[in-house]
């Protein structure tokens, strides 16, 4: 796992932004920003990814703890919690859960999570319990995907915070 206050600069920053969004990008530099986009990205993305670069201020980022953004998942409502999960939990082309293809820092203690979650029999507190575990560790692996994810826009927990 990234080390909560580990200093992110903010063309990295910006590049995990438009990682989060699929934003397919070639190269980055700046700022001001200047973006090089992959042929495969749209003009959908493109615009996306130029009002991102627009709006960031450059400045470099840190991680939070792991119980920092443990708290904001806490705090999410019962409808975003559930589509948080399901999205997470929904099988992807490579792997029977979406959280199973993380590649981060943090992949072995997600799998660990998977295994507390569908082989050791918890009860439904401990369930939810560990859920909310595994969504965080995956939070700061993949600091923006709740970052008004497409399953619910109205969703703003991130794994990174401005440099205090």
């Amino acid at each position: 796992m990234a080390l909560a206050g580990t200093t992110i600069p903010g063309t990295t920053d910006l590049a995990m932004q438009l990682q989060a969004k699929g934003i397919p990008i070639l190269g980055l530099s700046g700022p001001p920003f200047v973006i090089t986009y992959d042929p495969a990205a749209t003009q959908a993305q493109r615009d996306q990814g130029d009002a991102l670069a627009a709006a960031h201020d450059g400045k470099s980022r840190v991680y939070r703890s792991l119980t920092d953004v443990r708290g904001g998942i806490q705090a999410l409502t019962a409808t975003q919690l559930s589509n948080t999960w399901a999205n997470l939990s929904g099988a992807t082309p490579t792997a029977p859960r979406k959280y199973l293809d993380d590649t981060g820092p943090n992949a072995a203690t997600i799998f660990l999570w998977d295994w507390v979650l569908y082989v050791s029999g918890p009860t439904t507190a401990q369930q939810k319990a560990g859920q909310i575990s595994l969504i965080a560790t995956y939070v700061t692996d993949y600091p923006y995907y709740l970052d008004h994810p497409p399953f619910d826009n109205t969703i703003a927990v991130l794994g990174v915070a401005p440099v205090p």
